[in-house]
């Protein structure tokens, strides 16, 4: 290993304590390895290209703190913790808006003032622009000398702000959803017309596909799986919060610099990344749509 790899000191400004970094990747591995289950027993492929990834890159990241704990001088796991952990949540978020275009086909789109087409046509286009944001912020900075440039980290800071905006306008709309859905509440450019729902059916999703299997037109109609469209929901909420916070913590940090206080403690990596992200993942687990949805019978559209 050529010795411009190392640092004269630590570049956390601490060592990652090892208990910690172990228990994350045991939880995100627990986590993943249940979602795995609950895609292919419930038949959710959409778990793969969203909540897979965003776990496979927490366990990354993390195992990368552990190496770091065994060598704190070596520089590139420091920079392997940084790309990974910051680009994770990114995949978390499109699960989300996933499950929230599936929810309002099913509940009423009368109740939503977007169409579900344009939540993940939206916002999906909102996480792309971060995931290179922060990919091209995080590349520049693992390829530069120390010290790194402020330009590659304020690229990193711009697609971590970006995505918290954009995640924060989506928990709004979703919330509104939620609670004109509850209260009866319509959006009257949805009452009649192309965006009723009579205009385009309840079953349908983007481009006109049904989103689930034959013979569950009518579920949106019925209380209990209405009901069951709740806990599905906030299981989503609780995933959104912790984005969130997350991505306020995350803005700070790199706003203060790699020097900064946030960057060089431990404990804020700790408790607001590392907890709030295996707690939306958790949250996902527990609140899974295969629990308290209709067992689907294909993988079509899932």
């Amino acid at each position: 290993m050529a010795r411009e790899n190392y640092d004269p000191e630590s570049p956390y400004g601490y060592t990652p304590t090892a208990w910690v970094c172990i228990l994350f990747i045991v939880l995100f591995s627990v986590s993943g390895a249940i979602h795995i289950g609950q895609a292919i027993w419930f038949k959710y492929w959409v778990i793969f290209p969203t909540l897979a990834i965003g776990i496979a890159l927490e366990i990354i990241g993390w195992a990368a703190r552990y190496w770091s704990n065994q060598n704190i001088l070596y520089d590139p796991p420091f920079l392997q913790q940084i790309i990974t952990l910051i680009i994770a949540p990114v995949f978390f978020s499109a699960w989300c808006y996933t499950i929230l275009g599936l929810g309002i086909n099913r509940l009423g789109q009368q109740y939503s003032f977007l169409r579900p087409k344009w939540y993940l046509a939206i916002f999906v286009t909102c996480d792309i622009i971060s995931l290179i944001l922060q990919a091209v912020g995080g590349g520049w900075a693992a390829s530069a000398s120390d010290p790194i440039p402020k330009t590659p980290t304020n690229i990193m800071v711009g697609g971590i702000i970006f995505q918290l905006v954009s995640m924060v306008l989506f928990t709004a709309l979703a919330f509104d959803f939620i609670l004109r859905a509850s209260s009866g509440r319509q959006w009257r450019h949805r009452q009649s017309g192309p965006f009723s729902e009579q205009g385009q059916g309840r079953g349908q999703g983007v481009g006109g596909g049904n989103l689930f299997p034959e013979g569950e037109e009518k579920i949106g109609e019925d209380r209990r799986d209405t009901r069951g469209w709740w806990f599905v929901m906030a299981g989503t909420a609780i995933c959104s919060l912790m984005i969130i916070i997350r991505g306020v913590y995350r803005s700070i940090e790199l706003v203060q610099g790699w020097n900064g206080y946030l960057i060089s403690h431990e404990v804020y990596q700790d408790t607001l990344d590392g907890i709030p992200m295996i707690l939306a993942v958790l949250a996902i687990n527990i609140f899974h749509p295969g629990f308290f949805l209709p067992r689907r019978q294909g993988w079509k559209n899932a």
